[in-house]
C-alpha cells in the first residue's frame, strides 16, 4: 500500500481519483490548491503525488520543480487538460515520473500509478545497494576490525542473491553478553529481512521439542486439538535464530541437523515432508570443538553450522567501541528516563580501564544505573566507581581483599549473578559456574535463591 496525495482543483474529479486509488489498496488524500498540496506532502511524506498542471494558486510545473528539487521527494505524475508535446517534455525535464492527459481513464490511471510505484521501489533498492559504504549496518555500533570483516562477508553473501533456504548456515560464537543476538538480527536485515524467529535451545522442554520446531497435525496427541505450524515453517522466507545451540541436547541436535541439511521438515502426525525456505543462524558461548571432542556435540552438526563461522569479539578487546557504545547507551537511556546526562572524560577513561566480563550487556546495565542515579547532567569516574565491581588489574583474576571475605557469601553472590545473567536459565547458569544442573539446584536451595 502506498501513500498518495492528489492535488486537483476540480473537487468531484479529485474525489473520484482518490476513491479509485483507495479501492486499489492505497491511502489517498485530496487537496484543492497547490499550497494545501505542498503542506500535505511535507506533513505526510507520501510515495506519490498526482498533480494538476493548472491550479488556482500555483502553476503545476513550478510546483513540480519544488516537489522534486532535492531528489528525495515523492514521485510525481502530472495531469492536464491542456496536453501538448512541449508540456510533456517540460514536465519530464523538471522531474515528473510520467504524464496523463484529461479526461482521465481511471483504469489507465491505476495501471500508471502501479508502474511508477514499482519503478520507485526498484530505484530505492538500487540506491540502497549502491550506497552501502558502511560495513556495519545501522543499529550496530562499532569499528572493530572483526565486526567489519564479519559484515563485509555477509554483504558478499547478500550480493549472491540466494533465497534464505539456499544460504549456508551461520554460526556466531563468543562470550556471554557480546551481542550475538543483536548481530544475528542485523545479519537478517542485511540479507533482506522477512520473519525473524528466535528459539533458545536450552529453554525448550524435551517432550515438546519436535512439535515446537516442526509443528503437528490435529489429533497427534491428547492436547493437539488443532493443527499447528512449527518454527521452521513460521520462519518461511526469513531467519530462524538458534540461540545457545551449544547446550542443546543430543536428541535436539539430531533433529536440527536433518532439517538444516534437507531444508525439509515433517509435522508430527503427518505422512509427508514440507520444504522450508529458511536461513539458519546459530549462536553459542560454548567452545564447540571441545564439546565435539567430549562427545557432547555432534561433529556433523558442528561442520554444517560452521560453513560461515564468526567469533564475536569481547568488549574488552574492542578499543574505541567501548566509548562509542557507552555514549549511545547514555543518550538512549537518558531519553527513556527523561534525563539529559553525559559522560565526561574521566568516566570514559574509567570505562576503558574496566575488563567488562559481562561484555556489552554489562556495559548497558552499568550505564542504565548511572543514568538513574546521576545527581546532575554529567557522569564522572567517581559516579561509576561503585558500579564497576570486577577486578581492574591485569594480574590474578580474583583478588582476596585485605580484610578477608566470607567464602559462603562469595559463593552465594556468584550463583545469584549467574542466574541473573542467564535470565533464570538454570542450564546456562550451571554452565557459567562449571556445575551440573543438580549441583546448581542444591546451591539455589541452600542459599534460598529459588
Amino acid at each position: 500500500m502506498a501513500s498518495i496525495v492528489v492535488i486537483e482543483d476540480e473537487a468531484v474529479l479529485g474525489r473520484q481519483i482518490a476513491r479509485a486509488l483507495e479501492q486499489a489498496g492505497h491511502e489517498a488524500r485530496h487537496e484543492l490548491t497547490g499550497e494545501a498540496g505542498v503542506a500535505a506532502v511535507h506533513e505526510g511524506a507520501p510515495d506519490l503525488v498526482l498533480l494538476d498542471l493548472r491550479l488556482p494558486d500555483r502553476e503545476g510545473l513550478d510546483l513540480l520543480a519544488e516537489l522534486t528539487a532535492d531528489g528525495a521527494g515523492p514521485s510525481v505524475i502530472l495531469m492536464t487538460a491542456y496536453g501538448s508535446v512541449s508540456d510533456a517534455v517540460e514536465a519530464m525535464r523538471r522531474g515528473a515520473a510520467d504524464y496523463l492527459q484529461k479526461p482521465l481513464d481511471l483504469d489507465e490511471l491505476r495501471l500508471l500509478v502501479d508502474r511508477v510505484l514499482s519503478r520507485k521501489q526498484r530505484d530505492r533498492e538500487l540506491a540502497y545497494h549502491r550506497g552501502r559504504t558502511r560495513a556495519v549496518p545501522e543499529g550496530i555500533v562499532g569499528r572493530d576490525p572483526a565486526l567489519l570483516s564479519l559484515f563485509a562477508q555477509v554483504e558478499r553473501l547478500r550480493d549472491a542473491g540466494l533465497p534464505p533456504g539456499k544460504r549456508p548456515a551461520m554460526l556466531l560464537t563468543g562470550e556471554t553478553g557480546t551481542g550475538k543476538g543483536m548481530i544475528a538480527r542485523a545479519v537478517h536485515e542485511l540479507l533482506g529481512g522477512g520473519p525473524f524467529l528466535e528459539i533458545n535451545c536450552t529453554a525448550m522442554p524435551e517432550n515438546l521439542v519436535e512439535a515446537e520446531l516442526f509443528g503437528h497435525e490435529r489429533g497427534t496427541f491428547t492436547d493437539a486439538k488443532t493443527e499447528r505450524v512449527g518454527l521452521f515453517e513460521a520462519a518461511e522466507g526469513g531467519t530462524l535464530f538458534l540461540d545457545e545451540v551449544g547446550h542443546a541436547s543430543l536428541e535436539l541436535q539430531a533433529k536440527l541437523l536433518k532439517a538444516i541439511e534437507d531444508r525439509r521438515i515433517r509435522r508430527l502426525g503427518s505422512s509427508r515432508d514440507r520444504s522450508v525456505d529458511v536461513h539458519v543462524v546459530a549462536a553459542t558461548n560454548r567452545d564447540l570443538e571441545e564439546a565435539v571432542a567430549a562427545k557432547e556435540f555432534r561433529a556433523d552438526l558442528f561442520h554444517r553450522l560452521g560453513v560461515l563461522a564468526f567469533e564475536v569479539p569481547p568488549l574488552r578487546s574492542r578499543g574505541d567501541d567501548i566509548a562509542l557504545l557507552a555514549e549511545r547507551f547514555c543518550a538512549e537511556l537518558g531519553g527513556l528516563y527523561g534525563r539529559k546526562v553525559e559522560l565526561d572524560e574521566s568516566a570514559i577513561a574509567e570505562l576503558r580501564r574496566y575488563p567488562w566480563p559481562g561484555n556489552v550487556r554489562e556495559l548497558r546495565n552499568v550505564i542504565e544505573r548511572a543514568v538513574l542515579l546521576a545527581s546532575g547532567e554529567r557522569i564522572d569516574a567517581a559516579a561509576l566507581g561503585s558500579l564497576l565491581t570486577a577486578s581492574k588489574g591485569t594480574g590474578d583474576p580474583f583478588q582476596l581483599p585485605e580484610g578477608g571475605i566470607s567464602l559462603e557469601e562469595l559463593e552465594r553472590e556468584l550463583v545469584r549473578q549467574a542466574v541473573e545473567r542467564t535470565e533464570g536459565n538454570r542450564t546456562r547458569a550451571a554452565a557459567l559456574l562449571g556445575l551440573s544442573r543438580d549441583a546448581l539446584r542444591y546451591r539455589l536451595e541452600k542459599f534460598g535463591l529459588l
